[in-house]
């Protein structure tokens, strides 16, 4: 990363009146080496919100050293692109492969930045360039990503420039934002000519059936086009029509650098995310979801689980960090893995009924028998809800699932829990 000499200011829409503010600056001390400072401005109006609670407390007039992401702080690194949009940007603005982090902070577009924050370099915020932007067609966003994906040419180039302009959202896949007649805005994610599967109906099967079995999952629909190509559509959690909510990446909770540094697997722990939930005050319920989404992914097989596929998300009615939905649950198309990406107890990333139940205080339990009850009670909800939530696959692989159901369900399950 090269040293800048002007500040890079932050931007915050606020919770409870979605006015933009600019809450703090980040500035560039040495390559690899900067710090963010909450704006006087900010402190000043009694503007008390922590952007990032782990990492980045409410410390008015303290410098705060970025600790990882070559010198860029956590949760400006979540208002980053991942793989897909960092491809597109390289493309865009010729960026090297090995590009800083701060380089995809810099180039994308405020107008799609995953959560509340946008970034510029004038001391207020530039609010008319927030402004979520015109949607394409969803028949045509498809195609386009499609093309993208398939390094083929443009098929409509005002298209392509639109999805160019909205490539901060993370993921490997290929996806970009709509917005429905309500004003919501949705994550489309189609199916693309590597896949080995259909997995924008295999992602939606998932969603569908953790929904039904009782859990927290994002919503989704389904669309298929007419040329038989499949696209799964994802509600976004982290907008509610225009107003924006801040947002924190597990990744950034268990300071695990992510995708940068794939050796820190110590720190991607289910037990340790649900400490960190109790540290910011998200009430025992939320640590009860993680465990039952441990369970499930466990379950239908999602060894995809890595430290980017979970998330807090700032409620402002309830003035609190909560467990956001779970998204990107989708079960390994290519085989039924016996482990996880996140640990299921301390040092445990394997399928079992002990690990699952090893850390059940941890998880906002009274003990290890409630624990217990609780894990048979939802392994017989996910058994109940399976037919009708993965009715959109197809035969083979309805079985597919069912069988692994079977499988992963009996052997978390207590003996008592199948006679």
């Amino acid at each position: 990363m090269q040293t800048i000499s002007k500040p890079l200011f932050i931007y915050l829409q606020r919770p409870d009146t979605a006015e933009w503010v600019t809450v703090g600056r980040y500035l560039s001390v040495s390559p690899g080496h900067a710090t963010f400072k909450y704006a006087p401005s900010y402190v000043g109006a009694g503007l008390h919100w922590s952007i990032d609670p782990v990492n980045l407390p409410f410390l008015p007039d303290v410098d705060v050293p970025a600790q990882r992401y070559r010198g860029l702080h956590d949760v400006l690194r979540d208002a980053c692109p991942d793989a897909w949009g960092q491809a597109l940007l390289r493309r865009e603005h010729n960026l090297l492969q090995n590009a800083a982090p701060f380089d995809y902070l810099r180039k994308a577009s405020n107008l799609d930045r995953w959560g509340a924050l946008a970034v510029g370099s004038a001391p207020k915020p530039p609010t008319a360039t927030f402004d979520s932007p015109s949607v394409p067609q969803l028949s045509q966003v498809i195609e386009e990503l499609a093309a993208i994906a398939e390094l083929r040419p443009s098929v409509r180039a005002n298209v392509r420039r639109r999805l160019v302009q909205t490539a901060s959202l993370g993921g490997a896949r290929p996806k970009a934002t709509v917005r429905d007649e309500n004003g919501q805005f949705w994550l489309v994610k189609p199916r693309i000519a590597s896949d080995i599967a259909d997995i924008p109906r295999l992602e939606h099967a998932c969603q569908q059936w953790g929904a039904g079995s009782g859990l927290h999952f994002a919503r989704t629909e389904l669309h298929l086009e007419k040329d038989g190509r499949s696209a799964v559509r994802v509600l976004r959690f982290d907008r509610n029509g225009q107003h924006r909510h801040m947002c924190l990446s597990a990744a950034s909770m268990l300071q695990a650098e992510y995708p940068d540094n794939l050796t820190q697997t110590d720190r991607w722990s289910y037990s340790r995310l649900a400490d960190e939930l109790r540290r910011v005050g998200a009430p025992a319920d939320d640590r009860k979801e993680l465990f039952g989404r441990m369970v499930f992914n466990a379950v239908c097989g999602n060894d995809d689980d890595h430290v980017r596929n979970h998330a807090i998300v700032y409620q402002a009615r309830e003035r609190m960090w909560r467990l956001a939905p779970a998204f990107d649950v989708v079960a390994n198309p290519s085989e039924t893995p016996r482990r996880l990406s996140m640990q299921l107890a301390l040092g445990r990333f394997d399928i079992s009924r002990e690990a699952v139940l090893a850390d059940a205080l941890r998880f906002g339990f009274d003990n290890r028998d409630a624990c217990s009850a609780y894990l048979d009670e939802l392994l017989g909800r996910m058994r109940a809800s399976f037919d009708a939530s993965v009715a959109c696959l197809d035969e083979a692989w309805r079985q597919t699932l069912h069988e692994r159901l079977q499988h992963n369900a009996t052997m978390l399950g207590s003996e008592a829990a199948w006679q």
